[in-house]
Formats: structure tokens, sequence, C-alpha cells
């Protein structure tokens, strides 16, 4: 499956009566696929990273380590009566790659309280021993979820966990509505020296490049635009702010009110002269995050 291919369009998001048509098939049954990651044996100087489309990653280390990162495992901002107002639809188009009640992580991460990042058709749902980490108003909805208070931990920016032996450190992130005004975006050092950023939902600030100072081996950036997040041009900003040796882009494919082309990203950020390599993600297949011995 090439994802240069990808069809962002196809689905007319202001005709609410048209079926959706994936842009992705649905390649392996939910079980077979949490089974393939948890199975998957990376080398000691290595990440591996799968998407989940919109804002979601799971991530695991040479040690079995599982995080997860803002799950979106439903159809659920289409489904409930508080966005039908919309005169465009919600729906996803992408497949649901693992159905909640079979994602088996350790740790589950959510930038903030908005319904696409901590779901509560997702989360409600999980069943695996799972500790779950959000800033206040995402941790007050995973009480409301039903989720067990002593699986649950808040987390501010600026300030550090350590959850199985890996360092989880809150960033900021500029609310992109007032409905959430406690976003964040999140550096994860891994034991093998290795470091990932993810910026979760954020609008643009200089402030962004705060996350920088963690020397991020790869960060996952948001460029779709719409909703006050980065479009492509501020994601290219914030990139060569915070200099990863890779970027991978983020929040572009799952619905169908709000794509975008990742390849714009790209041409963008080799316009820029960016330091940064662009890499694009495969659904169903992971990325392996590598560091050569002398960098680690």
């Amino acid at each position: 499956m090439n994802p240069r291919k990808y069809n962002f369009a196809q689905n007319d998001p202001f005709d609410k009566n048209a079926q959706i048509k994936l842009v992705v098939p649905s390649l392996m049954d939910s079980a077979d696929f949490m089974k393939s990651i948890k199975e998957l044996s990376i080398n000691k100087n290595s990440i591996a990273i799968w998407t989940l489309g919109q804002n979601g990653f799971i991530i695991k280390d040479h040690d079995g380590k599982t995080i997860c990162i803002d799950p979106y495992l439903s159809n659920y901002c289409a489904e409930v009566d508080k966005y039908q107002h919309y005169k465009f639809r919600l729906d996803r188009q992408l497949p649901i790659f693992i159905e909640p009640e079979d994602l088996d992580v350790d740790i589950i991460l959510t930038t903030h309280s908005h319904d696409d990042h901590t779901d509560p058709y997702t989360l409600s749902r999980i069943k695996s021993n799972t500790t779950f980490i959000g800033p206040w108003e995402a941790y007050q909805r995973f009480k409301s979820f039903g989720i067990d208070e002593k699986k649950c931990k808040l987390i501010h920016p600026n300030q550090k966990l350590n959850i199985l032996g890996i360092e989880i450190i809150g960033t900021f992130s500029l609310p992109t509505d007032h409905t959430d005004l406690n976003h964040m975006g999140f550096i994860i050092n891994f034991f093998n020296g290795i470091t990932f950023y993810n910026s979760g939902d954020t609008d643009y600030t200089e402030l962004l490049g705060f996350a920088g100072k963690f020397l991020p081996d790869v960060a996952t950036i948001c460029i779709n635009g719409g909703f006050n997040n980065l479009d492509n041009m501020d994601a290219v900003k914030i990139t060569n702010m915070i200099k990863p040796k890779v970027v991978i882009p983020c929040h572009y494919d799952m619905m169908v009110n709000n794509i975008g082309n990742p390849l714009i990203f790209e041409s963008f950020l080799n316009l820029s002269q960016s330091e940064s390599r662009f890499e694009l993600m495969t659904y169903y297949k992971p990325y392996i995050m590598e560091k050569i011995p002398n960098e680690l």
C-alpha cells in the first residue's frame, strides 16, 4: 500500500446521505493487528511507531513497552447529537484499525479532552491494565468514563512522569478553542536514548519551539489547518524551530471535513531547506526509528 496514492477528497463532507468510502481498505483483523504489534521484535537502538490516523499512534520500545497516544477508535463524533447541527459531516474515512477491546498497551496518553483525542467510545471500552495520562480536563473525563482513578495520572506542561522506565514530559500546546484550555504535547524519552515528540492539537505559537530543548529524534506534528490547528506552513516553521531528525505529519487523514495533503507539507519542508527528514507513515506498517550507537 503506497501512502502517496491516498485519495484524500473522495468523500463529500456536505453530502450527509452518501455512503462513506474508506480511503484505506481494512487489511487486517483488529486482534491480529494488535498481535502483530505485540510480537514485533525491535533491536535495542530502535523504537517502532504505528499510526492509527488523526493524532493516534502506538509506539513500542525494545523492552516491549507500548504507549498509545490519542486513540480514536470509533466514529463517535459523527454519531452523537452534539455535532449534528454542523452543516458538514464528521465521519471517519479510515477503518478502525484496532477495536478498543483489543487495544493492549501499557500507557495511554491523551493530549486534551476533545472527542477525537479523549474518545468516550474508545477509552471506556479498554480492558487491558493500562495507565491513562492526560491534562486536567482529559483526566476528569477518564473518571467520567468509569475508568478506575487508580489507573489515571494527571500531568501538566513541564512536568515529568516516569512510568515503567519511560520518561514522559508534558510540553506546551496552544489551545485551539475555549472548549479545552489544557492542550498539551508530549516528549517521551525511552530507555535506549531515543526521544519522541507529539505536538497534540495546537494553534501556532513560537512557544512550541520549547520542545526543541529535548532534541527529539522524531516528531509527529499536526498539519490539518482546520479548527485552528497548524497548517502546512506553520508546521514547517515549528519543525525548523524544534529540528527533529525525522518529522512525521499527522491529523490530516481521518475526518471527511478536515483533510489535508502531507505531500504539500513535504514540499514546503524541502523549500525551507529543513534539516529534518520527512517520513510519511503507511497504515498497518511500523516505522522503525533507529539511532546508530554513536548517536546514543
